[in-house]
């Protein structure tokens, strides 16, 4: 599928679009101006060679000398030819450049290279004396007080009078080199006649006199007409220009491709990523800009990862902390309507009894005035249990109940706490079994010890059956661990009763609880001591001696 807005297809078009370009502003630039710079560096050429000859010629006649003396033939001792300084210059002028030069004098007499220099000598008369300036085919490209420069074009007329006429006033004739005259002629093979120059096309002229005033010159070079040329070239340029173009195109489009290849993989890598697909990955060698963006989005796909998965780790335990809230506001809705169920039964006794000892006929039998009143004490014992109860698992809750934690012989502590209860488990017909070894020793606060034990022994008191079997042992489980736990005989639990127990005022026998005053608080206060201390207990069914029951168990720390 070819995109429209592909970045191969874009940066192919802007290739050929800049080539094309380039060509044509270098096509326009041949056209327009390149003539005109051919020109103006001819031009150059011609100035510097007339402030070279002025600067010669001024101070060979500061000197003393004359036009004459200048050109007179003079030994060199450096190349050992017979040439004079300024026939040397002007030789030199001609083979660099191709710039001629003519000179006259006040007395009209002409000197130069050439042999056959009429035409010459025309040219400089006719400025000089006929001002042919202004004449077809003639444009002045520089003018001054000392010289003009022109250009001329040729106008279809024939010059060949110029280059045969042989008698046009006096004439000096140098060769550049030889040791005599007919060395000289001999050399004239070599040397470009005037016929030469001719016919060429347009020339670049520059005539005046020097800082003398006395002595006139002409300067002229063939300006050699360039278009032709410049269309060769600009047709060259063409043909060359679409083969480069084609070229250009196949590899600029080529590059293109092999840059959007993995420009398209980041695409549909970044798209996954969109839809929290972060399995794939850059895996691209290039060490390039995109290679960095590659890594980059490699690293971006693994934070976001492990950021969205941190966020719903966040989120789970939101919903969490949502739920524990929303079961917190129920265990306290719960937790209030059970603490007024359990004041709402001894106050509701409390304030009938009460109401009793004021009744005519019940208040004046000492016998109901201490029924009444046992009544009300027992009721304002079960309130008051209650209450101190609920203070102290809020406490322990809270973490506003500290703990004391001390080595401590649990023998000693459970002795006590049976001798305290001997009347009670007397009157229930139990007689407990021990078995606790007298050296062991636990690291717990002593007050939350005996709160634990009193409550296991008293859930065993009232929830034993008809063989009366309740067992108080210690066991140790681990190195570091002893387990204390309290069996009563009677009804075992299924799992998700045994879970329940442990909540504040869940009882599994309503009835049989309100008949012993229970608070349904016990268990929960002791779960409370457990975490606390940084252990635990629980509850499992079980058998001693071939008797089923439950086995109420609480860990601590031997070390």
């Amino acid at each position: 599928m070819i995109m429209k807005k592909s970045i191969k297809w874009r940066l192919t078009i802007t290739f050929i679009i800049v080539i094309v370009c380039c060509i044509g502003s270098i096509l326009l630039f041949n056209t327009i101006f390149l003539e005109k710079l051919y020109v103006n560096r001819k031009k150059g050429v011609i100035k510097q060679s007339y402030y070279a000859l002025e600067n010669g010629i001024t101070e060979a006649y500061d000197m003393g000398y004359t036009l004459s003396d200048l050109f007179r033939l003079r030994k060199s001792t450096i190349s050992g030819n017979n040439e004079s300084n300024l026939s040397r210059f002007l030789r030199e002028l001609q083979e660099i450049y191709g710039v001629i030069v003519i000179l006259m004098d006040s007395n009209n007499k002409t000197y130069s290279l050439f042999q056959n220099n009429s035409r010459f000598e025309r040219r400089i008369k006719d400025y000089i004396y006929k001002d042919v300036v202004s004449g077809d085919g003639i444009e002045i490209l520089e003018k001054t007080d000392l010289y003009t420069i022109v250009v001329t074009k040729p106008t279809g007329k024939s010059n060949s009078d110029n280059t045969k006429s042989n008698d046009a006033g006096p004439t000096e004739f140098y060769e550049s080199s030889g040791p005599s005259q007919s060395d000289n002629k001999s050399n004239q093979s070599r040397r470009p006649v005037i016929s030469d120059f001719a016919n060429r096309g347009s020339d670049i002229e520059c005539f005046g006199f020097l800082s003398d005033n006395k002595t006139a010159f002409f300067i002229t070079i063939p300006v050699e007409s360039i278009k032709e040329p410049i269309e060769l070239f600009n047709k060259s340029l063409i043909v060359v220009s679409f083969v480069i173009i084609l070229i250009g195109s196949i590899a600029i489009f080529v590059i293109s491709n092999n840059l959007a290849k993995p420009l398209l993989e980041l695409s549909e890598i970044s798209k996954k990523m969109s839809r929290l697909e972060f399995e794939n990955k850059y895996d691209g060698k290039r060490e390039d800009e995109i290679g960095i963006l590659g890594n980059t989005m490699n690293d971006l796909s693994e934070k976001l990862e492990k950021n969205i998965g941190e966020l719903k780790n966040a989120n789970l335990k939101l919903k969490e902390d949502l739920q524990q809230r929303e079961q917190l506001d129920l265990m306290r809705q719960e937790f209030v309507a059970n603490v007024s169920h359990e004041l709402k039964t001894p106050i509701a006794l409390i304030q009938g009894y009460a109401e009793g000892l004021e009744t005519e006929g019940i208040a004046d039998s000492a016998e109901n005035r201490e029924y009444y009143v046992s009544v009300i004490k027992d009721e304002a014992n079960n309130m008051n249990t209650l209450v101190h109860q609920l203070l102290d698992l809020s406490a322990i809750e809270r973490g506003a109940s500290d703990i004391d934690i001390a080595r401590i012989n649990l023998k000693e502590i459970i002795d006590g706490i049976i001798e305290n209860y001997k009347l009670n488990l007397t009157d229930n017909g139990i007689k407990p079994e021990l078995k606790i070894d007298d050296n062991i020793y636990v690291w717990a606060d002593g007050y939350k010890l005996e709160e634990v034990v009193k409550n296991y022994l008293s859930n065993a008191i009232h929830h034993v059956d008809d063989h009366k079997k309740v067992l108080l042992a210690a066991d140790c489980i681990e190195n570091d661990k002893v387990r204390f736990y309290v069996f009563n005989s009677g009804i075992q639990l299924p799992d998700d009763e045994r879970e329940k127990i442990w909540e504040k005022f869940y009882k599994v026998d309503k009835a049989h609880t309100r008949s012993y005053g229970g608070t349904g608080l016990g268990l929960s206060i002791v779960k409370a001591i457990a975490e606390q201390h940084g252990s635990t207990c629980g509850c499992e069914n079980c058998s001693v001696d071939g008797i089923d029951g439950m086995k109420f168990y609480f860990d601590f720390s031997a070390k």
